[in-house]
């Protein structure tokens, strides 16, 4: 940036008509030779890009829940459904999101979903109130619940101690199988290739929150939202792809409506990945670097951010299509929609309706930023990793 506005500014110097003007000497060969000696040292692309790769697997398996977190974890499920079952016998308490579908972090926080089998039970915001009461008399629990909240939950958190050195947070919501049904589909598409798939979701996990740009609140994306972002990229950019569309997979039997209806939304996908193995193979042998400096390369450069639209259900489809962009509004509608990522099942659902226009800015800055890192290709991996 220097040198082109030394060059600008050069060419806004007045001079005399016919000024004879110097021109700066040559280096001698030895000169040149020392300058370019100390430039950075590039890998060649094999040799990075299988360094990169293990060093992506050492970082990322730090990141995974221990053991003892995950027993933990379910002790505290255990005992929550024994409570919630006091109340609601006819009642089950399933875990879902990152808890459940493969792409939790350490010290990750707690998704509930309590079931209830019954056609005779309590409305969820008088649920919340009685259970809110209930955990504050028997568990060291701190609790809050929010009867009439959107979606009614009971947040909860226990402080840290010896055996739970980053203590414990945990939401609890009701009737919500369609996440349940989410976290299978997830959690099946983690299954598929967990070697890559399951490094790239967890390294950008971390990635966007070391960047800052995974906060709803502040006008960025949701990490579900960088989940659907790496699976699209997986099935639909890739060619050949790295992981199949399980949406798009027929059924081995023919099904009723019913069986794959949930809420008035279609939630089939193939869900058998021990066959799904037998039947269907990857031809893409890139490694997890090669893809990685790909997804921040189409991110940045190729995705057609003002008309398209991420759908790992349908591929590449258009904002129009989706009633999600219209060129006559100008005002809330389109703000909505500076980013389209349709929910596998609730279709009409934008799971980034909260990008805002700098959001945007701010996540595609990023992503420019990480693909010049990688672009780089360091002497050493390790470094392109830390800087980015």
């Amino acid at each position: 940036m220097a040198t082109v506005f030394a060059q600008s500014h050069s060419l806004l110097n007045t001079r005399q008509p016919h000024q004879h003007v110097q021109q700066p000497a040559q280096q001698p060969p030895q000169q040149q030779q020392q300058q370019q000696s100390t430039r950075p040292k590039q890998l060649s692309k094999p040799r990075f890009y299988a360094e990169f790769s293990q060093c992506l697997f050492d970082f990322v398996i730090q990141l995974l829940p221990t053991p003892e977190e995950l027993a933990i974890k379910e002790d505290v499920r255990k005992l929550l459904e024994r409570l919630i079952r006091t109340l609601e016998p006819d009642s089950r308490l399933l875990s879902f999101g990152s808890t459940a579908n493969g792409f939790s972090l350490r010290n990750s926080d707690m998704d509930l979903c309590c079931l209830i089998d019954s056609d005779d039970r309590l409305a969820a915001s008088d649920l919340v109130t009685m259970l809110g009461d209930l955990l504050e008399r028997e568990t060291k629990f701190h609790v809050k619940p929010l009867p009439y909240a959107r979606i009614p939950i009971v947040k909860l958190s226990l402080d840290p101690s010896p055996g739970l050195p980053f203590g414990i947070a945990c939401d609890i919501g009701f009737e919500n199988r369609l996440a349940l049904e989410n976290t299978r589909l997830l959690m099946c598409y983690a299954m598929i290739d967990p070697a890559r798939v399951r490094t790239m979701v967890l390294f950008l996990k971390v990635w966007c929150k070391r960047r800052k740009i995974n906060s709803p609140y502040k006008g960025t994306l949701s990490s579900y939202g960088y989940v659907l972002l790496v699976i699209f990229f997986l099935v639909h950019v890739k060619n050949p792809p790295v992981l199949p569309n399980l949406q798009s997979m027929p059924p081995l039997r023919p099904m009723d409506k019913e069986e794959s209806t949930l809420n008035g939304h279609n939630v089939w996908f193939f869900d058998d990945i021990n066959l799904l193995r037998q039947r269907w193979q990857s031809t893409n042998t890139e490694s997890v670097a090669e893809l990685l400096v790909d997804f921040f390369k189409f991110y940045s450069r190729e995705f057609p951010y003002n008309s398209g639209v991420v759908s790992i259900r349908a591929g590449g489809i258009k904002k129009d299509s989706k009633g999600w962009f219209s060129e006559a509004e100008r005002g809330s509608a389109r703000e909505r929609n500076r980013l389209c990522i349709e929910d596998p099942f609730e279709t009409d659902f934008n799971v980034a309706r909260c990008v805002t226009r700098d959001g945007l800015y701010t996540i595609r800055g990023e992503l420019m930023r990480a693909s010049r890192i990688l672009a780089a290709r360091p002497e050493r991996p390790i470094v392109a990793l830390a800087q980015l």
